[in-house]
């Protein structure tokens, strides 16, 4: 698999690029959260069937204005994928309408996979468990 890594200013033209060579398939967008360069790695992976080619183009954006473009224009299954950065990172994809809760319907968390969340702080308040050790 080769991999691209493009600015957040060029993610959409390499999108519109690959799809006009051929690269027809697109298979996932995802990110990783790189808390201690405060930023998130958006990524997405695409294939071109006849080739059996697959790319990967990575593309990253500050923590504090998580906003890339989306990609629902050129493959209309993105619209989906972004769905899933959206939800568990807060990483807004410009112009997905599409864009609502598909795990957390009543979530009112912050984003569960960021590096910073603390789950165990976000379980103790939100279900009012008890104290490690028993105590309340």
């Amino acid at each position: 698999m080769n991999c691209i890594k493009v600015s957040k200013e060029d993610y959409l033209r390499v999108a519109k690029s690959l799809k006009e060579k051929g690269f027809q398939r697109l298979l996932t967008i995802s990110a990783v959260d790189w808390i201690e360069e405060e930023t998130y790695e958006v990524y997405f992976v695409v294939h071109k069937l006849d080739e059996n080619a697959y790319v990967k183009v990575a593309a990253r954006i500050p923590r504090d204005d998580p906003q890339i473009p989306s990609l629902s224009k050129i493959w209309p299954n993105a619209a989906m994928h972004e769905r899933e950065p959206w939800e568990l990172f807060g990483i807004d994809f410009n112009g997905n309408e599409m864009l609502k809760p598909l795990f957390l319907e009543d979530w009112v968390g912050p984003p569960p996979f960021r590096k910073d969340f603390n789950w165990r702080e976000y379980a103790k308040e939100e279900f009012n468990l008890p104290q490690a050790g028993g105590e309340d």
